[in-house]
């Protein structure tokens, strides 16, 4: 069943046993359940159609002849599309199974993907691309609460950090995989187009193949205490403050991100020169930095916290932000573009796990929501800006502007959340002693 029992005596000790990491890290890993493993193998083949596109799709509308201000607005247009249902779509989690909801997610997300590759008209594909947004949107919002039904605090972090790593091996193996077909496709063909049009299809395809895993879920009605999300005002003063903190922070990751994160494929290609498999060879290696980087994560905590983990970690990562800004030399644009992904992915997973750690057990779905809605909607603004700057001015406008913004979101999120753990008295790492009283 989906409502996920405590873990055994025997499973808790074995978690906290004296050791190496690996090992203490392994034992996490074996508390496991069955729905959170069939979830995992599930996202790790919709990440691969996500990281193929997130590759590839704005080289391919570029290589269609569409210039960057229309591709930041199609970019704009996805996030649009998750930021608008993010919240209907938790209200509506919070009374149904999930089951269903991420299989019809799924199924949605290959359909209108298939669009976004058929298409070239820019109506059609704004169209395609808010519907894509819409689909995935579901998808993402079901995995907090899914989360934390079928988890216990003993390796709840570990499972939001280990998802998130699995869809950073599928991104791993999508770039690595659909940069090269594209390449040998193209040739082959002498229609580098058609090479994009393939790899994209192929891409769909893997995606779809999550259904399976997904069908496999056993999943419970949500309980009496889920089902009391609400979107009554009264309820919005009662939380206001905390709603506000939790999601200020990540509207400005958002607004950053969207100025210059989704157009590096293009920056490596109209800087540079450089063609699809060599990016993508180098976003396999980015990638490979975030899975190391997200694994480590627990371990960071354990030592610094969850707030000053994500603080340390993504100021660490704003002097490689530097260097994509202003080199023209490849080499050490590469290591800073393989170093900033993998220290400012580090804290995405940690800082969900604290916002719904904050939160009380009703406002999961709603605040898991609410962390969706603030980043995609500051990306959303941003990517439609984004693209046009980049047009208009070129890469290093942009980067500057990121880096402005993160450094900004850091010190709202530490001057809001630095008191909200205390060092644990009784043991190594760091609790919450306050839940849902922010």
């Amino acid at each position: 069943m989906e409502q996920y029992s405590p873990t055994s005596k025997t499973g808790r000790e074995g978690a906290r046993k004296e050791g190496s990491w690996l090992s203490e890290y392994m034992a996490h890993l074996k508390l496991f359940s069955k729905n959170a493993r069939f979830y995992l193998t599930g996202s790790f083949l919709m990440a691969i159609n996500f990281a193929a596109f997130n590759l590839l799709y704005n080289l391919y509308l570029k290589e269609s002849g569409f210039a960057e201000g229309d591709i930041g607005s199609l970019q704009s247009a996805r996030a649009l599309g998750s930021a608008l249902v993010a919240i209907p779509a938790a209200v509506l989690i919070s009374r149904v199974r999930l089951k269903p909801v991420l299989l019809i997610a799924c199924l949605l997300f290959a359909l209108f993907s298939f669009g976004l590759t058929v298409y070239l008209n820019l109506i059609a594909l704004t169209v395609f691309a808010i519907l894509v947004g819409v689909s995935f949107a579901f998808y993402r919002v079901a995995s907090g609460p899914f989360f934390m039904r079928n988890s216990t605090p003993v390796e709840r972090t570990h499972l939001f950090s280990f998802s998130f790593a699995m869809f950073i091996l599928a991104n791993m193996a999508g770039s690595a995989g659909s940069g090269n077909l594209v390449t040998v496709i193209g040739g082959a063909s002498s229609d580098i187009l058609m090479g994009y049009r393939v790899t994209l299809y192929i891409a769909i395809l893997l995606g779809l193949c999550a259904l399976l895993p997904f069908a496999f879920i056993r999943a419970a009605a949500p309980s009496s205490e889920e089902n009391k999300i609400t979107l009554s005002w009264v309820k919005v003063k009662q939380r206001a403050g905390f709603f506000l903190k939790i999601t200020s922070a990540n509207f400005l990751i958002g607004l950053g991100a969207g100025l210059s994160i989704p157009f590096l494929n293009l920056y490596f290609r109209d800087r540079f020169g450089l063609p699809p498999d060599e990016i993508g060879l180098y976003y396999f290696a980015v990638h490979c930095s975030m899975f190391l980087g997200t694994l480590s994560g627990p371990i960071f905590t354990k030592r610094l916290g969850l707030v000053r983990t994500i603080v340390v970690t993504q100021l660490a990562s704003l002097p490689f932000m530097f260097i994509l800004a202003y080199s023209y030399f490849l080499p050490i644009v590469v290591v800073a573009f393989i170093l900033r992904g993998g220290l400012m992915n580090l804290g995405v997973p940690i800082s969900t796990n604290f916002g719904l750690e904050m939160a009380t057990k009703a406002e999961h779905g709603l605040v898991n929501a609410l962390l969706m809605v603030s980043w995609t909607g500051g990306m959303a603004v941003s990517a439609f800006f984004g693209g046009r700057i980049i047009e208009s001015h070129g890469f290093t406008v942009s980067i500057n502007l990121t880096i402005f913004l993160y450094v900004l979101s850091a010190l709202i999120y530490f001057a809001f959340f630095r008191k909200s753990e205390k060092r644990n008295s009784d043991g190594p790492g760091w609790v919450i002693p306050a839940r849902g009283e922010l």
